[in-house]
């Protein structure tokens, strides 16, 4: 089965380091073989000027299966199609923050145009009822725990300062709500550092869970953050937001809190953290989230198109 993935490719290299790691991981498998269209530039524009090479790519290389991530990225896809079946998978902001005319035509391409959509949280389930719910996967053989002091010596982070990284690949987007980490961490009766971590190379990234003493997150919507999961994968506490499925992934995992968009309760789990000085069990609760169970799932869902 030969599949093409169309996605919107980040910098220089047009990495996107979660589909990235998915698409590697399904490549492993006999049955499948993948290729590549990520979408240099965002914005409608973009996507316009990539619609011709991308008609081109499906004429030439005639996939069985092109599966798009995220929902612009569907619509491009299914455009340039022809009659190949498209699959698409949408993050948290593809339904969570989209209004209006976009949202019903996300609805719509989901019920009538997409053969199958995959969802990454039951909030995104309920808002489309014929989805798949399944979720990121993690990579653990690159997630796991490091030596903190050689985490530390690879960060160059500070010793004897309680260490709280803030981990996304745009920090400045809106709905990130890096304002209120930072408001959150100002609130700290302890010595703290704010580590805003982005564009660090994939390889390196576990470095950085294993040498912080808590991840914070403190988006306003999300699907299934990535960011929760890995520092979950390196036994790093956790402070986010309630948002997407965070609750319930994080659920009977020590040392690690959800809590309202309020930087005083923010900054109260912080401060439990700082006094416990404890890392977490919270490999072993994730280890139905591995990438090798959620490529099962995925391909799965292409035998059922195919």
């Amino acid at each position: 089965m030969k599949v093409l993935n169309v996605y919107r490719g980040i910098g220089p290299n047009m990495e996107n380091p979660v589909i990235d790691n998915q698409i590697m991981f399904i490549e492993q498998h006999n049955e499948i073989e993948t290729l590549k269209f990520p979408i240099p530039k965002g914005g409608l524009r973009g996507y316009i000027k990539s619609y011709a090479n991308l008609k081109n790519l499906v004429k030439t290389k005639k996939p069985d299966l092109i599966h798009a991530h995220y929902s612009f990225s569907g619509f491009l896809a299914y455009l340039s199609s022809g009659r190949i079946p498209v699959i698409c998978s949408l993050m948290g902001s593809d339904l969570l923050q989209k209004r209006g005319f976009i949202l019903w035509l996300t609805n719509f391409f989901s019920k009538h145009l997409w053969k199958k959509t995959i969802v990454k949280s039951k909030e995104m389930n309920r808002i489309l009822k014929n989805s798949y719910l399944i979720p990121n996967g993690v990579d653990f053989e690159n997630f796991k725990p490091i030596e903190k002091s050689v985490a530390i010596k690879e960060t160059n982070f500070k010793q004897n300062v309680f260490n709280i990284i803030f981990v996304a690949l745009d920090p400045e987007a809106a709905v990130k709500n890096i304002n209120l980490a930072k408001e959150s961490v100002s609130q700290l009766n302890i010595k703290s550092e704010l580590h805003i971590i982005s564009n660090i190379s994939y390889p390196k990234i576990p470095f950085y869970y294993s040498a912080a003493d808590v991840l914070l997150l403190t988006s306003l919507t999300e699907g299934s953050p990535n960011v929760i999961k890995e520092a979950m994968a390196c036994n790093c506490p956790i402070v986010s937001t309630k948002v997407g499925d965070v609750e319930q992934i994080i659920n009977n995992t020590l040392n690690c809190y959800t809590c309202g968009h309020s930087s005083k309760e923010i900054a109260q789990k912080l401060e439990i953290i700082n006094q416990s000085k404890d890392r977490t069990n919270g490999r072993e609760n994730i280890q139905h989230l591995s990438s090798l169970e959620i490529r099962k799932k995925i391909i799965n869902v292409y035998k059922s198109v195919i």
